[in-house]
């Protein structure tokens, strides 16, 4: 997790701004304890799964982030299967890799138990790896970029071809979903555009959107900006638990938080916990487990669709 996202959030989030006229004594931002960040999501795909583990830092530290070195990590499933992790680089990125006899983690419907002891406390994390629907498609139309898909300094295309994702959420209320685009094979998701859905919808409902085909907000977030010719989308669509969905949400919350209207800030979520109640040593951040499941095309002039909504 960038340590913008949480590291200084989670500073900020202890602050009530009721008025844009209070005075807000930073003292407790500088001098806050510092915490373990976690940062970490096993998923069903037959890749190296990472967990990376920091030290969080004073809102106004400058510098690189610190890593935990010298930490154990395990993964263990609802079997009992237990999975190793290990910083191969001594950067604080701790790494199991897939073999020919274990070619994967994740599997839908079981539960998984991060374990992390660092620094002398020991800390856990439980999730549920829940199911993911199928992409049916990807369709892109020939547009000119909308406000929010044009960035000048950036270089990003003032026309090109806008594109969607199609899938059915699955019959049941509470399936919970991050969405990813990759161009070219670069991620475009930033930090404040989180993509999540609930159910159908972009946001949680009574019902309303289950069972349905994703809603134009959610299938149209793909496209933070625009594509041109011959560019390669691919689209990964991965559960998450409804937990995983309030700490996306909230922490997008707070990365655009501010002007004049802004609301107080609010603490994020974690299900990182010291299995010391009484210690008073904290983590932040979250482990999540996700099923994934991906749609790759390559932007055909001769392809493009009309009237996309």
């Amino acid at each position: 997790m960038k340590k913008y996202i949480l590291n200084t959030l989670i500073a900020l989030g202890t602050l009530s701004l009721t008025s844009c006229e209070d005075v807000i004594d930073l003292q407790g931002i500088t001098n806050a304890p510092s915490m373990l960040v976690v940062d970490g999501n096993v998923t069903d795909v037959s890749t190296n799964q990472v967990i990376t583990l920091t030290q969080s830092q004073d809102y106004f530290t400058n510098g690189t982030v610190k890593p935990v070195l010298g930490a154990t990590v395990t993964v263990t499933d609802s079997d009992g299967k237990i999975f190793t992790f290990k910083d191969l680089k001594g950067d604080g990125k701790y790494v199991w890799t897939p073999t020919t006899s274990e070619p994967k983690i994740g599997q839908v419907g079981k539960t998984y138990t991060l374990k992390i002891t660092a620094n002398g406390e020991t800390y856990q994390a439980v999730s549920a790896l829940k199911r993911v629907p199928k992409i049916d498609s990807i369709a892109y139309q020939f547009d000119e970029a909308r406000l929010n898909q044009r960035d000048d300094d950036k270089g990003y295309p003032k026309e090109g071809y806008d594109a969607q994702f199609y899938a059915r959420d699955f019959t049941g209320i509470g399936d919970c979903y991050r969405i990813i685009a990759y161009k070219n094979g670069k991620m475009l998701e930033m930090s404040n555009t989180v993509a999540i859905a609930y159910d159908a919808a972009i946001q949680k409902s009574s019902g309303a959107a289950d069972g349905l085909i994703f809603s134009l907000p959610v299938r149209s977030t793909i496209s933070p900006q625009l594509y041109l010719a011959g560019d390669t989308i691919k689209v990964e669509l991965r559960s998450i638990t409804e937990g995983h969905f309030d700490f996306w949400t909230q922490a997008r919350l707070e990365v655009n938080n501010g002007g004049l209207f802004a609301r107080p800030s609010a603490n994020i979520p974690t299900n990182v916990n010291n299995v010391n109640s009484s210690s008073n040593k904290k983590a932040i951040g979250w482990f999540g487990t996700s099923a994934v499941s991906f749609s790759q095309t390559v932007v055909d002039p001769k392809k493009a669709q009309k009237g996309l909504r």
